[in-house]
């Protein structure tokens, strides 16, 4: 009884420290954008302001046009989701299907790209949007970006489409069902868990994602180049952006909280009985 209680408080002590951890840069990142600049930029600033002020969130909103840049940001991050989950979905599902040596071997060549500087792939790809047209867009932004978040995704989900018996396939496919029926009705869907964490890591690649935006898209920037430019020309200054972090978090909490209901492994597991 005694063991079972200090497990237990072992297990709490360790998850608060976690949630510590995690949690305490964003009450900063809040504190810095509402709290009284003499409050902030004093020798010993107070981790609980005595009032808060939301003129930096206001500058932000109406003096750097965030609205067209948030916008941007979203679509750009949607269009890299859409676009690594229909391309590393079925990439995935047939390298689970392939024997382990030869599927280790293609996951490999999948990673080839991580293993180069982002900067030596985005000036190629920089040159290649200009020709198309599509510099300054969310769909070139995306087509640069899902090149790196796609042998990622197609990792991820082949975990997730490994854990599949092949049994239940195959049996669709005897009852009359064609392979991509199979695919589609059996697998696809037993995959959801997977595909949905896939989706929130190809999501946030998308939306934290610098280097690709700035050479494709200079002009009409996403949140992360506006931060950063933002902070190089010295404007608006600490509590000004930390305004722009604090908006930037708000879609990824929407995300997760929108998600996390499917991100259960029983999902599967029910699935099988």
């Amino acid at each position: 009884m005694n063991r079972d209680i200090i497990r237990k408080s072992l297990w709490y002590l360790a998850m608060g420290v976690m949630a510590f951890f995690v949690l305490f840069p964003i009450y900063l990142i809040f504190l810095v954008a509402f709290a009284p600049p003499t409050e902030i930029f004093r020798p010993n600033p107070a981790l609980i302001p005595s009032s808060l002020n939301p003129y930096s969130l206001y500058v932000v909103l109406k003096y750097y046009h965030f609205l067209s840049h948030f916008i941007l940001s979203l679509e750009t991050a949607f269009i890299v989701s859409g676009i690594c989950i229909a391309l590393g979905a079925p990439a995935a599902y047939t390298i689970s299907r392939m024997p382990r040596r030869a599927s280790y071997l293609v996951i490999i060549f999948l990673f080839v790209t991580q293993m180069i500087p982002e900067i030596q792939i985005g000036v190629p790809l920089a040159s290649a949007m200009a020709k198309l047209h599509l510099l300054n867009t969310s769909l070139g932004i995306a087509l640069a970006q899902s090149s790196i978040a796609l042998p990622l995704v197609t990792y991820v989900l082949v975990g997730a489409f490994r854990s599949i018996p092949t049994r239940l396939s195959e049996s669709a496919q005897i009852d009359g069902a064609s392979k991509l029926q199979a695919f589609f009705y059996i697998d696809l869907q037993l995959a959801l868990t997977g595909i949905f964490v896939a989706v929130i890591l190809a999501w946030l690649f998308s939306w934290d994602e610098f280097i690709l935006a700035q050479l494709i898209s200079p002009l009409h920037t996403t949140i992360p180049v506006l931060i950063y430019q933002n902070i190089a020309r010295g404007q608006g200054g600490l509590p000004a952006d930390d305004a722009f972090s604090l908006i930037m978090t708000i879609p990824v909490i929407a995300l997760v909280l929108i998600l996390q209901k499917y991100m259960r492994s029983n999902i599967i597991a029910g699935a099988l009985k």
